[in-house]
């Protein structure tokens, strides 16, 4: 794929991009198929075949999937429907990890079906979910890509340690987007908060980033994070919260934000800040001079999902080389899947070489992975960065 024919499908994606997308499917998704988040009707229980269904129910986050030039198709997805000869209902629905939470909670306590096949969710929503016993264990058997081609980095983590309910989708490197022209001289967490940017930043309400970045910037790390060094994180933003500096906390969201210069600096996702400078060449990725953050968006199976042995399929199909590769061209996150880098080349060599999707050694030293919290010291810390909110 040429830069140019790049750039030109990046900016046809990003005219159609309106705020609040991500929770409009959400809803048309839910009304359509009968379901909504306080739900307490009887749903179907999970399919026991090993055949594939008609339809397989897919959420993600925004700026997620590799789209045709035209924008009308997700060539991926389209493969894997002709593959499987099956639909795919594939929803933007993700606009960050909470709020996503909100609209499956009730069903899932209620032992009922969300609507969903398949959720994308970040490291620690997706521990949560394996956690509370509302996660379906994968049937590997049925995966033979995924366990042929899944990077050692990702096996033995602490919430899914035999890799029996979690398939990552994508690494995230979490810093900071800037606008060149108004905010060029930040260069830093704490330079969001320099007078001249007053009311012109956003911060995420993804706490492991927000926080695990002023952290960085304290001097802590966020590897070690207690409450202690929590408080310190929330002292450093508190202040510019409270006289206006930083406009809003959002979701995946922050990018219209900062395409129609409502903000111009923000805590931010770096693939989504590659994809939004395709648009606007002012908008450019910021390493953080104290560091990055990193976590990973997994998929998994909510428990009693209606279509269980397809969404183990559609998790296995992402772990084939080739179309790992294709999706991993168009989003330029983190690649999970083993031999993308050569597929990659095929597409376009300059990727193959790109540290931020297949990170170096220089990089992989600036890359913070926030600790794992106890339940005590996650609801501390969510009531404080919720209240920091005005929550």
């Amino acid at each position: 794929m040429s830069t140019e024919k790049k750039n030109e499908m990046l900016v046809s994606r990003r005219t159609v991009l309106k705020v609040g997308a991500a929770a409009a499917g959400t809803a048309a998704f839910l009304a359509a198929c009968g379901t909504s988040g306080s739900s307490t009707s009887p749903s179907p229980k999970p399919s026991q075949s090993d055949t594939i269904s008609d339809v397989v129910n897919v959420a993600n986050w925004t700026l997620y999937i590799d789209l045709s030039e035209d924008e009308l198709a997700r060539p991926t997805v389209t493969a894997f429907e002709t593959e499987y000869s099956t639909k795919v209902n594939y929803v933007e629905a993700i606009n960050d990890n909470d709020s996503f939470f909100g609209t499956i909670q009730a069903p899932l306590k209620a032992g009922e079906d969300t609507g969903w096949d398949i959720a994308t969710l970040t490291d620690w929503m997706a521990a949560r979910i394996i956690r509370l016993g509302w996660a379906e264990k994968l049937k590997t058997a049925h995966m033979s890509n995924f366990t042929a081609n899944l990077l050692d980095v990702y096996k033995g983590r602490s919430f899914d340690p035999s890799v029996e309910y979690l398939a990552p989708w994508a690494g995230i490197v979490g810093g900071i987007a800037a606008n060149k022209t108004t905010a060029g001289f930040v260069k830093g967490f704490k330079d969001l908060f320099d007078p001249r940017l007053k009311g012109k930043v956003s911060l995420l309400t993804e706490m492991r980033d927000t926080i695990g970045l002023a952290m960085l910037a304290n001097g802590d790390d966020p590897a070690k994070a207690d409450r202690a060094s929590f408080d310190r994180a929330i002292a450093l933003i508190e202040p510019s919260v409270a006289d206006g500096t930083v406009r809003a906390f959002t979701g995946n969201d922050y990018k219209e934000l900062i395409v129609k210069g409502d903000v111009a600096a923000c805590v931010a996702w770096r693939g989504d800040v590659v994809q939004i400078g395709y648009e606007d060449a002012n908008i450019v990725w910021v390493t953080p001079t104290d560091g990055c953050t990193f976590s990973s968006d997994n998929m998994l199976i909510p428990l009693g999902a209606a279509h269980k042995y397809t969404a183990e399929k559609w998790m296995d199909w992402y772990y084939k080389p080739e179309i790992a590769a294709q999706l991993t061209a168009y989003v330029q996150y983190v690649s999970p899947v083993k031999g993308t880098k050569e597929e990659i080349a095929k597409i376009d060599a300059s990727l193959a070489s790109d540290p931020f999707i297949f990170p170096d050694a220089a990089l992989e030293a600036q890359l913070n992975v926030f600790a794992g919290l106890s339940e005590e010291d996650e609801i501390y810390m969510n009531d404080a960065f919720s209240a920091l909110q005005g929550n």
